[in-house]
């Protein structure tokens, strides 16, 4: 799987997963928008070849860098590459994919006796006083752990990548026992009862297409009782009776060890089997691999978590690019539920654009202009989210923005006003800033309606966007078109619920686009 990882400091790292070709640019047609003003509307394209992903220039005018080096021509990428365009940087991953693996299921065999031998995953991993240490069998034991446990942390302590994680622990299961001839983990689906096989590895001249799995008898009671079992002979050891898949590869001996998380929950297991020996293993190598085991859980508790992190950051810079921070918290802490599809919600609707934007734009340089609406969309959306608004999209000159979706407050629609009234304030101070971009300053229209509308995740699976769709959405669009610079145009539905906190003026019905009949029109004061 391949990962393009977006770096912008408002929005922080955003990480989409490459499914296709993809074009890069600034203009909202673009797969992937970068709004940064050094980049231009169709920027560059990164597409797939029988080889692998290449990234190419489409004649930006500031020109796309990989590696710090203005690409000429389509460049194939490797994993880690840093891709420049504008200010923006953008980190090119590849994840190799997994195959599929049997998923073991954990259903009970029939007829299986009870465990004759088993070695407790907690005791295992303990060390006795020097002062009690009266035999030399369990001072070697004890060395055999530290010696585990040393190499393992050398090795593998601070690897975050699950993949690569996971290979040098069945590696170095290998290479510290000399009888197993393939070893594999099996770790939990989260909330699934199911286990899957995360990875295998085989000695060199084992046959790697015969089939690896395991006895459900084994996981089902390395899991339930959170022990490790051994078997010195799995083809006649008779807790392992109605095990077909043992008896059928021809198994000599087996270890199955549980590997615990720091809450003492079973993360996986580490399996390991011996096709040519019976009694290949001793209840010491038992102790020895739980104990390996145990190291190796903590370290992939901690690649999960890097991964949980890693996931969170990515879905907090998206979801920033429309929702309050208070509401991405409620997002990510599991409050609030984003789905697919849309759902009838009350939603109180803002507009507002720029008054005679098009000939602005043709009296002054482009970049003059993309510095402007930058900036000018920078304090918009930030007073949307001062009053608790989801920022829906920019459309243009335009700012959509909803109240009421995807949560509700009694305080919506007043906050909706608010925020309308507060930008044709800051219209005021950022015109400051206009005049020296431009030499002039400019205006701003609004209009805010309410009512039913549907709300939520819209688009394809690679554009999803939460939105609203229906006829109030329209009205809003229509009385912001209406409203004269500096104007606040709202419906009557909006007046009757904010008339006490502001003061409004009734204008002349307006015949709208779209809309039969005049339609009540009310004016805020500013």
């Amino acid at each position: 799987m391949a990962f393009l990882v977006i770096e912008t400091p408002k929005m922080g790292a955003e990480r989409i997963e490459l499914t296709g070709d993809v074009s890069i640019g600034r203009h909202p047609s673009q797969q992937i928008q970068v709004m940064d003003r050094l980049v231009s509307k169709q920027h560059c394209q990164v597409v797939r070849r029988p080889d692998g992903w290449q990234i190419l220039d489409v004649g930006s005018r500031n020109g796309t860098f990989v590696n710090n080096k203005r690409l000429t021509e389509a460049t194939k990428l490797a994993h880690g590459d840093r891709i420049m365009v504008g200010a923006t940087r953008i980190t090119y991953e590849d994840e190799p994919e997994q195959p599929e693996e049997e998923v073991v299921e954990l259903t009970e065999a029939a007829n299986a006796p009870m465990i004759q031998s088993m070695v407790d995953a907690e005791e295992s991993i303990e060390f006795l006083p020097a002062a009690m240490i009266q035999e030399t069998d369990v001072l070697r034991r004890d060395y055999e752990k530290l010696r585990f446990a040393y190499q393992l942390h050398r090795e593998i302590a601070l690897e975050l990548d699950l993949n690569v994680l996971l290979q040098r622990v069945l590696e170095l299961t290998l290479s510290f026992l000399p009888a197993v001839d393939r070893a594999m983990v099996l770790l939990r689906k989260r909330g699934e009862e199911g286990l899957y096989v995360a990875k295998k590895h085989y000695r060199p001249g084992i046959d790697e297409n015969l089939k690896m799995s395991v006895s459900s008898t084994i996981v089902n009671r390395v899991v339930r009782e959170k022990k490790a079992v051994l078997s010195n002979d799995a083809v006649v050891d008779s807790r392992f009776d109605g095990s077909h898949s043992i008896v059928l590869q021809g198994i000599r001996s087996a270890m199955a060890v549980p590997m615990l998380s720091r809450e003492n929950e079973v993360l996986g297991i580490l399996h390991v089997d011996s096709l040519r020996r019976v009694g290949a293993f001793t209840e010491r190598d038992l102790v020895s691999v739980q104990g390996f085991a145990a190291q190796a859980a903590v370290s992939i508790e901690n690649a999960f978590m890097a991964r949980k992190i890693e996931d969170e950051a990515a879905t907090r810079g998206k979801l920033q690019r429309f929702l309050s921070p208070n509401l991405v918290t409620k997002v990510l802490a599991g409050e609030l539920e984003l789905e697919k599809g849309g759902a009838p919600r009350f939603v109180t609707i803002l507009f507002s654009d720029i008054r005679k934007f098009t000939s602005l734009a043709e009296r002054h340089n482009p970049s003059e202009i993309v510095a402007l609406l930058n900036n000018y969309f920078e304090r918009m959306a930030e007073i949307v989210f001062d009053y608790d608004g989801t920022l829906d999209k920019f459309i243009g000159d335009a700012v959509m923005a909803l109240w009421g979706a995807p949560i509700s407050a009694d305080s919506d629609v007043v906050n909706a006003v608010s925020a309308a009234v507060r930008m044709q304030a800051a219209m005021r101070e950022f015109n400051v800033e206009a005049e020296a971009i431009i030499g002039e300053g400019i205006g701003i229209g609004v209009g805010i309606d309410c009512g039913m509308v549907v709300a939520g995740l819209m688009g394809s699976s690679r554009t999803l966007n939460y939105t609203v769709i229906g006829a109030h959405v329209n009205r809003s669009a229509r009385l912001c078109s209406a409203a004269a610079a500096g104007e606040v145009l709202i419906s009557e539905t909006v007046h009757e619920r904010i008339r006490n906190q502001f003061r409004c003026e009734a204008r002349e019905p307006m015949m709208l686009k779209g809309i039969s009949k005049p339609v009540p029109v009310f004016r805020v004061e500013t």
